[in-house]
């Protein structure tokens, strides 16, 4: 199985307009609560005011599934040029 921890960053706290950005992936069975442990690890370092514009999802795929794991893979690429 391999898990993605993927960043939503919205533009608002109502979280209407979100840009998707691929932070880390695990692979293995154990991989959810890796991700699921980074995720909250993260929430917990975000201030009050970004807890409501940025948050974190852990996203699952199949393990044989490797062109989802290459797209999200060129997508963070391609979104790091943007940042």
């Amino acid at each position: 199985m391999n898990v993605f921890l993927l960043l939503y960053l919205c533009t608002s706290a109502a979280r209407t307009d979100c840009q998707v950005i691929p932070v880390q992936r695990w692979i293995g069975p154990d991989s959810y609560q890796q991700c699921g442990t980074a995720a909250g690890q993260l929430t917990a370092s975000l201030t009050d005011k970004n807890r409501k514009r940025l948050y974190f999802i852990c996203d699952i795929q199949d393990a044989g599934d490797v062109g989802a794991a290459q797209r999200i893979e060129l997508r963070l690429t391609r979104q790091s040029f943007l940042l």
